[in-house]
C-alpha cells in the first residue's frame, strides 16, 4: 500500500464535522477500499489519538454504536479519533487483525500532518473489536501479513488499550458465547495472546451477566497483572452485552466512557 498521507490528500477530503471536531475524512487501508480508516480531528489536538475496532461479531460491522458514537466524547478532549472498518473475515481472522495494524501504521505515518504523538496512541474496541484490541495490545509484535511498503515497517504497538466486553478471549468461547462461563479451568487465555514486551496497560470494562463471558476481561487483567502491567478493571452488576443500548442515565452502563477518562488520569497519561 503506497504512502497515503499527504497534506494536499488531507484538504480534500476533510469535510465540516461536530463541535469539538474540525475534521472528518475517510482513506482506503486496502486497493480494492474493502477495508477503510475514518479520521475525526479535534478543534484543539492535544497530540493523543485512539483506534477504535467496531464489534459485530466478525460477521457484520456495528461501527454506529461501538464505533462512530464515541468520536465526540475524545474529540471534546482533544484527542483524535479513528475508525477502523474492517474486512469481515470469513474465518480467517487474519483479515481484520491485518487491516487494525495497517491503521495503526497509518496513523503513525500520518502524525505530523494530523498533529498526533505517534507515541501516544491507544486502542479501544467492544466485543469482536475488543478482540482485535486485546490483540492490539498485547500482540503488536506478532505481524500479521508481509511488508509491502515503507509504512508497513513502522511498529503497531499502542500505549494504552480499552477493552469493552472483549469476546473470544478465552478457549471455551472462541467462536461464540463462553460454554463455562469462563469459569472452567480449561477456559484459559487463547493462545494468540502473546503478552508481549510491548503490552501496555488497559482499563476493562465488562457486563458480569454477559454470555461472552467476563471472565475473559478478568483472566486477562490477571495475566497482566503476574507481568506487572498495571490496569483497571470494572464489571457490572447484572449488565448483558451491548449493555450501553438499554443504560439509563446515572448507572454504571451509561457512564461508562468516565472510567476511561479516570483510568488514564490514573495512570498519568493525561498529564
Amino acid at each position: 500500500m503506497k504512502k497515503m498521507i499527504l497534506t494536499s490528500l488531507l484538504a480534500a477530503c476533510c469535510v465540516a464535522a461536530g463541535a469539538q471536531t474540525a475534521h472528518e475524512f475517510t482513506l482506503p487501508l486496502t486497493p480494492d477500499g474493502a477495508a477503510q480508516l475514518v479520521v475525526w480531528l479535534p478543534e484543539n489536538p492535544t497530540g493523543r489519538a485512539v483506534l477504535a475496532c467496531p464489534g459485530g461479531g466478525y460477521a457484520v460491522l456495528s461501527n454506529t454504536h461501538e464505533g462512530a458514537a464515541w468520536h465526540e466524547f475524545f474529540n471534546a478532549k482533544g484527542i483524535a479519533f479513528a475508525m477502523v472498518n474492517y474486512r469481515i473475515p470469513h474465518g480467517d481472522r487474519t483479515l481484520p487483525i491485518s487491516d487494525a495494524e495497517q491503521a495503526m501504521r497509518t496513523m503513525r505515518d500520518s502524525a505530523a500532518v494530523w498533529q498526533i504523538n505517534p507515541r501516544d496512541i491507544g486502542i479501544m474496541g467492544s466485543s469482536a473489536g475488543g478482540h482485535l484490541t486485546l490483540m492490539g495490545v498485547t500482540s503488536a509484535r506478532s505481524r500479521s501479513y508481509w511488508n509491502v511498503d515503507e509504512i508497513d515497517k513502522l511498529p503497531c504497538n499502542v500505549q494504552w488499550g480499552v477493552g469493552i466486553y472483549p469476546a473470544y478471549a478465552l478457549a471455551d468461547g472462541i467462536d461464540g458465547g463462553n460454554k463455562t462461563g469462563g469459569n472452567d479451568d480449561s477456559a484459559v487465555l487463547v493462545p494468540e495472546f502473546a503478552f508481549d514486551p510491548d503490552t501496555c496497560p488497559m482499563v476493562f470494562i465488562h457486563g458480569d451477566a454477559d454470555g461472552y463471558a467476563a471472565m475473559g476481561s478478568v483472566k486477562t487483567w490477571e495475566q497482566m497483572r503476574r507481568m506487572g502491567v498495571a490496569s483497571d478493571l470494572h464489571t457490572l452488576c447484572k449488565r448483558p452485552h451491548c449493555f450501553q443500548r438499554k443504560a439509563s442515565p446515572g448507572t454504571g452502563s451509561y457512564t461508562w466512557l468516565g472510567r476511561i477518562w479516570e483510568f488514564m488520569n490514573h495512570k498519568g497519561f493525561n498529564k
